[in-house]
């Protein structure tokens, strides 16, 4: 199962935070939460994945489709400390090159505030 936890209370930037398995179980329990807290938002969005120990392919859609809305609303979605195995996947699916990903929160934040 997943968890997601919302984190802080910005006006100008939405943090969430993601624990356990994207996988169809996973992402079928936090879609509609997720994409609540961040493309609707229609604010930049950091979005931990360092409590994400597997991602499968509706995760990666989950993420793709969440960071599509928000760069058509002029925002940006930056993915945050993805474990090893994680980063992997992101990177063999193309995903670094589409949404940006950083290691640390402060580089997090100010790639998610810059402009689209």
């Amino acid at each position: 199962m997943i968890e997601l936890i919302t984190r802080g209370d910005d006006d100008s930037i939405t943090r969430v935070e993601l624990k356990g398995r994207l996988d169809l179980a996973g992402v079928q329990s936090v879609e509609t939460q997720f994409t609540a807290h961040t493309a609707a938002a229609h604010k930049p969005a950091v979005v931990d994945l360092s409590g994400v120990e597997f991602i499968a392919s509706l995760g990666l859609r989950m993420l793709l489709s969440t960071a599509k809305a928000l760069r058509a609303a002029g925002a940006r979605m930056v993915l945050l400390s993805p474990q090893p195995m994680v980063a992997e996947v992101l990177r063999t699916a193309g995903f670094d090159k589409v949404i940006d990903v950083a290691e640390d929160e402060k580089m997090a934040m100010a790639i998610a505030q810059s402009v689209v």
